[in-house]
């Protein structure tokens, strides 16, 4: 797999095509780096990798290879994702007050 063949999938990726990408994905070996920085990548954009978890695969990945290609750029998206599902609205992370019976919600 050559660096052209891998770009050719971070293209796939971030045009959406996830399926065309996990296709050319599986000629790629499961130990090369390149290759988990794309997967984790792809997880991501398709939803199947929450950032989290995207995020932790990540920084394995950059203490065994700090100068990986991609992945310092591919960390910081999945940052950015993970603050922005973090984002709570008052109606959602607070309990609705007391209706005037005393029993909490309203009716």
């Amino acid at each position: 797999m050559t660096t052209s063949d891998l770009d050719q999938v971070d293209q796939l990726i971030e045009a959406g095509d996830f399926d065309g990408a996990r296709s050319a994905l599986t000629s790629v070996p499961q130990d090369l780096v390149e290759g988990k920085v794309l997967r984790a990548k792809l997880g991501l954009y398709d939803g199947t990798l929450p950032p989290g978890p995207a995020m932790q695969r990540l920084i394995q990945i950059m203490r065994q290879h700090p100068d990986a290609p991609r992945v310092k750029e591919l960390y910081q998206e999945a940052s950015n994702r993970a603050y922005q599902s973090r984002q709570s609205s008052v109606s959602h992370s607070h309990p609705p007050p007391p209706s005037e019976d005393g029993t909490e919600g309203s009716k």
